[in-house]
């Protein structure tokens, strides 16, 4: 059986989409835990009262950019969850086709092409068309903005402004991405030793995302009296994972009185460093601990849609789904490990690589704050890519061809 003749970037997207499409159909929206608050914030947000809680307070304690997006499509359609179901088809699909473009730049048509495949049959990744949640978007926004980095068809001012607008919407989806803009300019001088192109790609992708920035921090210092660059939750992430009563992962915050938001993430945040630095040891155990609950599984996305599932499958095939899922995580994982281990063993400066540097970036931000399995959802297009890679070098010819 000729099977390379299928391997056609075209009927892997389409793949891609209809395997989002079917479970759309199949699976309702019911929100639940984080995705009860996107939803009201973007019905807040649509509805001309800003970005506040059903009660009326405003925010900034979760990034603004995910309800923003759903406020936009409240705005333009009504509240119905069906937009945002179908714009989650567009950048699910999106996000194999900027995993193929990156791969194929790197590594040729076979490597993306399988990458394709592989990131298109994610479990994870359709599981999410139906959920409430930042992290497509977030993949989407990161795999754009590395996309653009290096296309070298692009003249480079026009380039750099595009990736330092795209970093800053990533950031306002998820903060933790915006050290990249500083890191990938530094990469581009120690692969290239050309000091000037890489301050300037630093200084006008900074300055990009700097006015992009400025609005949210203003409307922040007029809310809190003090600087909030995007969200008021990075000390509270670090200290539910770095304090005398965790266990790495998520924990409720303590309820004692605070000005605002604000004060109790400083306040948070002074408590968590004091521990951390007091604490080494336990700090190290914890981190240990935030590694396995990151990466020893991948039923989130079950377990958010469960609300609609237990209505209408049985509950020994919602297991079977949570085993096939985290079955295939521990797949792609491995063989992204063996492929990235491979690549670096077989490229002088391959650990320099923005795709290393930002997969390893990613790969340990939760182990040093805060534990959770979708956590580790920005590194999946990575993980594909070097699965695609390992595979294709130990040559599975004699079944592609």
């Amino acid at each position: 059986m000729n099977i390379k003749k299928w391997l056609k970037i075209e009927i892997v997207l389409l793949i891609a989409v209809v395997l989002r499409v079917l479970w759309a159909f199949l699976v309702r929206v019911e929100p639940v835990s984080d995705s009860n608050m996107y939803d009201a914030f973007a019905m807040s947000i649509s509805s001309g009262h800003g970005y506040a809680y059903p009660d009326g307070r405003l925010t900034a304690y979760w990034p603004v950019g995910t309800s923003a997006v759903y406020g936009f499509l409240y705005l333009l359609f009504g509240v119905s969850y069906v937009p945002i179901v179908i714009f989650n088809i567009i950048i699910g699909v999106l996000i194999v086709w900027f995993t193929y473009a990156i791969a194929l730049r790197n590594f040729g048509q076979r490597v993306a092409v399988i990458s394709a495949l592989v990131i298109s049959f994610w479990p994870l990744l359709i599981q999410f068309t139906t959920i409430l949640a930042s992290e497509l978007l977030f993949i989407f926004l990161l795999l754009f903005a590395l996309y653009i980095w290096d296309h070298e068809k692009i003249p480079a001012l026009p380039r750099y402004i595009s990736w330092g607008a795209l970093i800053c919407a990533a950031s306002f989806v998820r903060p933790v991405v915006y050290p990249l803009l500083v890191i990938f300019p530094v990469l581009n001088w120690i692969k290239t030793r050309d000091f000037r192109v890489s301050l300037i790609s630093l200084i006008v992708g900074v300055l990009t995302a700097s006015i992009l920035f400025a609005p949210w921090v203003y409307r922040n210092y007029k809310l809190f009296k003090g600087f909030v660059l995007v969200a008021t939750n990075d000390g509270t992430n670090l200290w539910m994972g770095n304090n005398p009563d965790s266990d790495g992962g998520w924990m409720h915050l303590p309820e004692d009185f605070f000005l605002n938001e604000l004060e109790r993430n400083d306040y948070l945040k002074k408590e968590a460093v004091s521990y951390i630095l007091e604490n080494p040891i336990d700090y190290v155990k914890l981190s240990i601990k935030r590694f396995y609950i990151t990466y020893k599984s991948e039923t989130i996305g079950i377990v958010w849609n469960q609300s609609h599932l237990d209505k209408v499958v049985d509950s020994i095939l919602i297991l079977g789904m949570k085993f096939i899922s985290t079955i295939y995580w521990w797949m792609i994982l491995l063989l992204g490990i063996l492929g990235t281990v491979l690549f670096i063993s077989k490229q002088k400066s391959g650990i320099f690589s923005p795709l290393i540097i930002t997969m390893a970036y990613f790969f340990i931000i939760p182990m040093l704050t805060v534990g959770q399995d979708r956590y580790h959802m920005p590194v999946i297009p990575f993980i594909a890519i070097f699965s695609a890679y390992v595979i294709d070098y130990f040559r599975i010819k004699s079944f592609l061809e």
